[in-house]
């Protein structure tokens, strides 16, 4: 039996150094945790303790003991009083009352030993050191279920399994500790049978399951260090402030950008500083101090809020922002992430909006009954107080270097609109350049707009400037801003709000100075709701937006646009007429016009090419002469009528598109764009023919 228990104590001792000296280098490393080195110095107190003679499990030994075995046993119980914490260590369970209890209980049994001078049948101290081992056991089980409730189930399921076999152990201990059994006497070693026994298992799963969180954690740094760098570079390059606020209001953290938009050169210049001390207005300071530490206090979820802030050069900035609550590695709420806009411009355009308006509505006063004006001659004809308020407004924010969307159904003179507002704006002897998004295929749009490089695909064989750049000074209108693809936005959104962008294929961010104006047909407040426009982009167009009354609701400036249309395409087609029906004009003031100005001004043009004496005869949409595949009450009877028209120009014109007297000329539209609608309208030869 001693020989058995030597050899046992031998593989221990060997299993011990190794995993011991592992732990300790793991521990030791800047990667390693507490849990490595407490196992460390447990494996090689065993270590000492079994290669201290007499070596093995067995000391057969009587009270009083003598020096080299109370020596041994400092080993052996700091091996057991250490169990305890290392548990709590490696479960994160951190009650600390049953470690305390088991090791206070080691240091009274080898304080009782020392002082035992008389071997009794069964040693108070070997009855103390049975309880200190049951209680680590207990602590075990405790932990371990702590793991499991925790989501741990791993780590815990290597624990259960390691007290488990040390319950096997110490069932048998206890019995023999507290009974007279022939087995105790036969090896005269009752404490140290077979309890010690669990040492080996212990040992051997335990520091197996340690090297394999460490190569875990190991793996996991690394992929830990490669997020971070890929973090760190979104945080540096992030067009937004970003900070970060403990729960005093010390600034923790702030990106580059916020850093340069407060005016200074280094973070540390604004690190450890009290935000709310040094970068707010005077007089917001104590406010502002208090709904922070009360926000913090009810640890309340993301919030939204607009506030200004105070720069190096003592200007204000107006910062919309959003408020996340940051947590600690123990789940307690240690701070706040701020991330913010600036908005300073929106800001100041929506004063300068309100002062329009509020000008605007006293002007509209004193226009009731005044003649009209000069804008007569432009295109924009009428003398309802709908188109008259919409004029006014162009003419009031055509001075201003406001984006401005007009918006309006198809068809109601949103391009009529952009002129008018180019012609007495400050840049109306600058560039004006118009693109029609829903003309260009997805495609080409981004190079419409932005240009590209030489070699930046296929065919660029050199550099193109796009739209903004030529604008550069000037001013853009964007006709049909709603068709615009959702990949194309941010750019956009980018030149609108700072005013830079690259070319396809370019690395040089470019600066250009244009004013926008921007024309919809669609509702893009519902466009945003649904995920096809982005509300940022929305925002920025949204400053100062005109909404354009359509025909229906201002059937009193029909005649007058009636004879205004008569007129230009009677010129344009050679013609002259002299009288029309006051039954047609009665009809055309009675249709709905679900296709606007631009349906009324091709109901006048076939007109007057069909009309060949004098008398222009209309073929009012509704009544019996007009093509009855057209439905007034029908929202695409635009699209048929356009469809309806253009089939009849490439009729007319032997379906020659290109060139003179071919229908993109007829028209007035370009070849490309007639192309584009043609393909939308699906419209064919083949078609044609068919139907």
């Amino acid at each position: 039996m001693g020989f058995f228990f030597l050899v046992i104590a031998l593989i221990t001792a060997g299993l011990c150094l190794a995993m011991g000296s592992i732990s300790l280098v793991s521990g030791i490393g800047k990667d390693g945790e507490k849990v490595d080195i407490v196992f460390g110095f447990m494996c090689l107190a065993l270590f000492v303790f079994f290669l201290i003679p007499p070596i093995g499990f067995v000391l057969i030994d009587q009270a009083p003991y003598a020096s080299g075995i109370l020596f041994k046993r400092v080993f052996n119980f700091f091996y057991g009083g250490a169990m305890p914490w290392f548990i709590m260590l490696y479960t994160g369970y951190k009650k600390k009352l049953l470690p305390v209890v088991v090791s206070a209980l080691y240091l009274t049994a080898y304080l009782i030993m020392v002082f035992t001078v008389k071997e009794s049948i069964s040693p108070i101290w070997m009855t103390v050191i049975v309880i200190a081992l049951g209680i680590a056991g207990l602590h075990g089980f405790i932990a371990a279920s702590f793991q499991f409730r925790n989501g741990n189930r791993n780590n815990a399921k290597w624990l259960l399994f390691t007290m488990f076999i040390f319950l096997f152990f110490y069932l048998p201990t206890t019995v023999n500790q507290f009974s007279d059994s022939s087995l105790g006497k036969m090896i005269n070693a009752k404490i140290f049978y077979p309890v010690n026994l669990f040492s080996l298992a212990f040992v051997l799963l335990m520091g197996i399951r340690l090297q394999a969180n460490s190569t875990e954690r190991f793996r996991l740094g690394r992929v830990l260090k490669s997020r971070d760098i890929r973090w760190s570079s979104f945080m540096q390059n992030m067009q937004m402030l970003i900070i970060h606020l403990d729960k005093a209001g010390i600034v923790k953290y702030i990106n580059p950008y916020a850093v340069k938009l407060m005016g200074y050169q280094d973070d540390a210049e604004l690190l450890g500083k009290n935000w709310f001390d040094h970068f707010l207005p005077t007089g917001e300071t104590s406010r502002r101090k208090i709904h922070f530490q009360e926000v913090i206090l009810r640890e309340e979820k993301p919030s939204y809020h607009k506030s200004e802030i105070v720069n190096k050069t003592g200007q204000n900035k107006m910062i919309s922002w959003n408020n996340l609550p940051v947590y600690d590695d123990d789940s307690l709420l240690s701070g706040s992430i701020s991330i913010g806009t600036d908005i300073t411009e929106q800001e100041r355009s929506f004063l300068e909006i309100g002062v329009l308006r509020a000008e605007l509505e006293k002007e509209n006063l004193l226009l009731k009954d005044e003649p009209l004006p000069e804008w007569m001659q432009k295109d924009v004809i009428g003398k309802s107080q709908a188109i008259i308020y919409a004029i006014q407004k162009a003419r009031q924010v055509a001075g201003t270097q406001a984006t401005v969307l007009l918006e309006g159904e198809t068809g109601v003179g949103k391009e009529l609109f952009a002129d008018l507002i180019q012609q007495t704006s400050l840049r109306n002897t600058l560039p004006f350049v118009k693109v029609n998004c829903s003309a260009l295929p997805t495609e080409l749009i981004e190079d419409e707009l932005f240009g590209h490089e030489k070699g930046a695909f296929t065919g660029a064989v050199q550099s193109r400037k796009g739209r903004f750049e030529i604008a550069n000074g000037g001013t853009i209108f964007l006709d049909e801003l709603g068709e615009l693809p959702l990949s194309l936005q941010p750019k956009l959104l980018r030149v609108l709000q700072n005013g830079e962008f690259e070319r396809i294929g370019g690395q040089q961010t470019l600066k250009v100075n244009v004013r926008v104006i921007a024309a919809t047909n669609r509702d893009l407040v519902k466009e945003v709701r649904e995920g096809r426009f982005r509300d940022d982009l929305f925002y920025r167009l949204n400053v100062f937006p005109i909404t354009i009354p359509p025909l229906r609701s201002r059937k009193e400036d029909i005649p007058m646009l009636v004879q205004f249309y008569i007129d230009k395409e009677s010129k344009k087609h050679g013609k002259h007429f002299q009288n029309i029906s006051k039954s047609d004009i009665h009809h055309l003031q009675e249709y709905s016009w679900p296709g606007n100005i631009r349906e009324l001004k091709n109901v006048i043009e076939r007109a007057v090419i069909s009309s060949e004496n004098n008398t222009l005869k209309i073929g009012v949409p509704g009544k019996g002469g007009e093509d009855p595949k057209i439905q007034t009450n029908n929202t695409s009877s635009l699209e048929l009528i356009e469809k309806e028209h253009i089939l009849k120009v490439l009729t007319d014109s032997n379906w020659r598109i290109n060139g003179e007297h071919g229908a993109a000329d007829i028209l007035a539209m370009h070849p490309s764009t007639l192309r584009s609608r043609m393909k939308k309208l699906n419209i064919s030869r083949r078609v044609k023919e068919l139907g």
